[in-house]
């Protein structure tokens, strides 16, 4: 009868390892990723910009991947990108600020961010624009009566100025850590959309 013991014990063992399993299975919450800064909406068009959606360069599995906070005895909250991916909404911001800053937006494709490359595709557009994403991350850790938060955003935009025919690599990057007394899907939307805006705005500083 022994072995027969042994296959019980086994069989609730792996019951009670599939049990605490399902109890840390991680709650996940959409984040909408948008431009939400206050650059001042120009008056009239003053430009015509080609924009490359932005590669997304972290290496991570996960193209909706945003970040994640630990609640406790292993267990911890995911957040992702929604509705669309992270590199898709991390464009559709960037040009959300080139409009506001009145330029005619168009999507291009296949730059190699070559100065030959931008003529070659320039149209009539004064700018072409696109990059990677380096970084974008949010880790928070739950504390008795707060939450410990670390952000940073990282991106490596390239600038082509059609008529000087130059293209500028501009890196930019901007870490934030808070303490806040409390935390929750929309204090991470708010937090991670203040930084992105921060990112682009330094980014396109002189732009037009």
């Amino acid at each position: 009868m022994k072995p027969l013991h042994r296959l019980i014990g086994l069989a609730g063992l792996v019951a009670a390892m599939a049990l605490l399993a399902a109890c840390a299975a991680p709650i996940t919450h959409p984040v909408r990723i948008t431009y939400t800064g206050q650059a001042p909406i120009a008056s009239e068009r003053v430009g015509r910009a080609g924009l490359q959606m932005l590669e997304d360069g972290r290496g991570h599995e996960d193209a909706y991947w945003i970040g994640q906070r630990a609640v406790g005895a292993g267990s911890y909250e995911r957040y992702v990108s929604s509705p669309d991916d992270l590199a898709l909404s991390v464009s559709d911001a960037l040009a959300e600020l080139l409009q506001r800053k009145g330029l005619e937006v168009a999507q291009i494709s296949g730059w190699d961010f070559t100065p030959e490359g931008m003529l070659a595709r320039a149209g009539d557009r004064d700018y072409l624009i696109g990059g990677t994403i380096r970084r974008f991350n949010c880790e928070a850790e739950k504390k008795l009566v707060h939450t410990r938060v670390v952000m940073e955003i990282e991106l490596e935009l390239r600038l082509g100025r059609v008529g000087e025919k130059s293209v500028d690599r501009r890196p930019v990057d901007i870490r934030m850590e808070r303490v806040a007394p409390k935390f929750g899907p929309d204090d991470f939307q708010r937090y991670i959309n203040e930084i992105l805006a921060q990112v682009l705005e330094k980014g396109l500083r002189d732009v037009p």
